[in-house]
């Protein structure tokens, strides 16, 4: 009976992030860089050829540059308080940095343009009918001009490119001189308005000053009551006395409230309580006058227990001690009444006080208005005089336009002819092409190989169908071959070939199967290969094996295992164990079942195939199985769940994971016993393991066919 389940329809751990491709195997996806970076090379070294070819071919350019100074300052006569008339300063950054764009500006372009007669130079404007309009020479020319201010300096680069360098050299030291003339030009033109400027504005100057003037005195003749002094302003100290005042007796107000709040509360029967309030109790008086009673209480309290009420002393000390309760309580009430007038006094002494005060700041308010009024005229007056002053100390000035600083721009560095064109840069430009090419290239390989949706290690098989390998068979062939020359574990039993066969047998003996069917998702991907020499490892073991060749579109078993000189077996039913055939290897019998079809159309229905392993299991220790590829032929998937173990083969670098994907789907819908994967045509392999092999196969030759343990694939 089958030993294992089929497990989930879809495991988990097969399914990847872009269904269709095998899950990423970062080492082989660099062994395939590392194969293949001949073609990034190539790639590399067609961008260097075509560098190389431009820098050899494209027009040189060059560029000269100098250097200038800016002066921080532009001092001169020019009017410093008037909006409009004022000569630009060159002392913040910005201001630098404006200026270094100004040298590019289109104005000072067509300025060197007409300076040295570029406009008719075929060599520098490719001539055209009609001419260029000026927007067009400065669209073409402003891209070869540069000014940068150099960081932590006042000193800017200008520089020019050309394909010639003597006309570099004249453009850099134009647009130095067409920019100093035109800084020039603006701040005389600036000086003239300036005067000008400043005539017309000190007449109407004048006439301010004149109405402000009689404005002052006509306000001095309407409020000659009072006491106008522009630096006085007493009115503001006044109403801060005042509310000071308002605050105090307010305060005093609540204070004596509180006071008498808390007498009215106190029961006739207790006006000693009265003492209480406030500080009324703490006077030196009312101290001695308690004192005294307190004591003669005291004194009392011995008399009654020394003396009855009729006698002489305890009379004479009850009348002391009446009087001074008596004597108390007239001061307990004096001191209420007190806090009563005190309060309605305070009351009175607030309502009279607020009447006062707001009398007193509403004359106030009026004073300060006035002063206030007073104070706008002065300083109006003063202001208008003042202005007038310094303008006519400018106007006086009469050597304001021969005073504009014209050295605001000096030249630091002179432009020079340059010996070696700036563009393009060989070295540069070439290295450029080769880092980038070099990167496509990479790219492209990478590409390549993530595009790639074939399995080829170990962990890419088990990541990508969540089944173990159980084997690696090393890639056999190089070239077509031949089944035929296929069965290496005797044609060459020390080999690497060899070894995988073995390590296949060993990892299914861990199962203990009768029946093992091998099969494949598509064809030529070694299912009949790896099925042959299991089947003849398990006959050189001493193990009657019987190996069923069920792949019935491609039946090849017979033509390999079967000896000519014996002829072919004779017809028989299933049930019969003669149908079996001898071949050429010893305790190894051939089953082809093509050559039974049942009356349904298929070659074998599932139950005659039933039928045939459990007939199979009485006289054969174990029974390899080749059928047909999952994904092209029904009958592996019909037989499948008959066997006890089923192997699926892929190969290495051909078969697609979406078909190995689906193949395994099959297999586990129809709960067959798949217990592993066989990765068949491995290239490369470990060199160490294929030295190992190799020396002990040269050292030891017996051992590659000597008889293992009694472990077996057989239960």
């Amino acid at each position: 009976m089958n030993q294992f389940g089929a497990g989930p329809t879809q495991p988990a751990s097969s399914e990847t992030l872009f269904p269709g491709f095998p899950t990423l195997d970062p080492g082989r996806l660099l062994s395939v860089v590392w194969k293949r970076l001949w073609l990034a090379a190539l790639v590399a070294g067609g961008f260097v050829g075509l560098a190389i070819l431009y820098v050899t071919l494209a027009p040189k350019t060059y560029q000269s540059t100098a250097v200038i100074y800016v002066d921080p300052k532009n001092e001169g006569a020019v009017f410093e308080g008037i909006k409009g008339v004022r000569q630009a300063s060159w002392e913040t950054l910005d201001a630098l940095k404006s200026m270094a764009e100004g040298i590019r500006n289109g104005t000072v372009i067509l300025r060197v343009v007409d300076k040295l007669k570029l406009r008719d130079d075929p060599t520098f404007l490719t001539p055209r009918e009609g001419g260029y309009a000026d927007a067009e020479i400065v669209e073409l020319i402003a891209p070869r001009v540069d000014a940068e201010l150099r960081r932590g300096t006042r000193l800017i680069d200008v520089s020019v490119k050309d394909r010639s360098p003597e006309r570099a050299r004249e453009m850099t030291a134009a647009f130095i001189d067409e920019f100093q003339n035109l800084i020039r030009e603006q701040n005389l033109a600036s000086a003239e308005k300036s005067r000008s400027t400043l005539e017309e504005e000190a007449a109407k100057q004048l006439e301010r000053v004149n109405a402000a003037e009689e404005k002052l005195q006509e306000f001095r003749r309407l409020h000659a009551d009072v006491a106008l002094d522009e630096n006085k302003d007493l009115t503001t100290t006044k109403l801060e006395d005042l509310d000071k005042l308002l605050s105090s007796a307010g305060n005093d107000v609540l204070l004596k409230r509180a006071e008498f709040d808390q007498y009215k509360t106190i029961p006739k029967d207790q006006i000693e309580r009265v003492f209480e309030i406030g500080s009324h109790g703490g006077q030196d008086h009312i101290q001695k006058i308690i004192l005294a009673r307190n004591q003669k209480r005291a004194e009392f309290s011995r008399i009654k227990e020394q003396f009855e009420p009729t006698h002489q002393t305890y009379q004479s000390y009850e009348g002391d001690l009446r009087g001074l309760e008596e004597q108390v309580t007239l001061v307990a009430q004096s001191i209420g009444e007190s806090i009563e007038k005190g309060y309605y006094r305070a009351v009175d002494h607030e309502e009279k006080l607020r009447a006062s005060v707001q009398e007193q700041k509403l004359k106030l308010i009026e004073v300060d208005g006035i002063m206030k009024e007073f104070r706008a005229l002065f300083r109006a007056v003063d202001a208008a005089s003042s202005t007038y002053e310094r303008l006519l100390d400018r106007i006086n000035d009469t050597e304001v336009t021969e005073s504009v600083d014209e050295t605001v721009v000096r030249t630091f560095s002179e432009a020079l002819v340059p010996s070696k064109p700036v563009s393009p840069k060989k070295t540069i430009t070439v290295l450029a092409a080769g880092v980038l090419g070099s990167m496509l290239g990479i790219a492209l390989v990478v590409g390549i190989g993530l595009l790639d949706r074939t399995l080829n290690s170990r962990k890419q098989v088990e990541s990508t169908l969540g089944l173990a390998v159980l084997a690696e068979i090393p890639r056999a062939f190089d070239r077509d071959w031949n089944l035929e020359d296929s069965l290496f574990v005797t044609r060459d039993p020390g080999s690497l070939v060899s070894e995988s066969f073995r390590s296949l047998r060993t990892s299914l003996s861990s199962f203990s199967p009768r029946s093992v069917m091998i099969t494949s998702p598509s064809p030529e991907e070694g299912k009949s290969f790896c099925a042959a020499n299991l089947a003849v490892l398990q006959a050189n073991m001493g193990y009657r094996t019987l190996l069923v060749d069920a792949d019935f579109c491609r039946p090849r078993m017979a033509s390999i295992f079967v000896d000519p000189l014996r002829g072919k077996a004779g017809e028989g039913a299933l049930s019969s164990q003669n149908t079996c055939q001898e071949t050429v290897f010893k305790n190894l019998f051939l089953l082809s079942c093509g050559r039974f079809p049942s009356n349904t159309g298929e070659p074998m229905n599932s139950e005659m195939f039933a039928n045939m392993l459990h007939e199979a299991y009485a006289s054969f220790d174990c029974v390899i199985i080749d059928t047909s590829p999952i994904n092209f032929v029904s009958d592996g998937l019909t037989y499948s769940r008959h066997a006890d173990a089923v192997v699926l083969v892929v190969k290495a670098g051909e078969t697609n994971a979406e078909s190995a994907r689906h193949a395994m789907r099959e297999l586990q819908r129809m709960r067959a016993g798949l217990v592993g994967v066989v990765l068949n045509g491995v290239k490369g392999g470990n060199p160490n393991r294929a030295a190992y092999v190799n020396g002990t196969s040269r050292s030891m030759p017996a051992l590659a066919t000597r008889e293992l343990s009694p472990a077996s694939i057989a239960g």
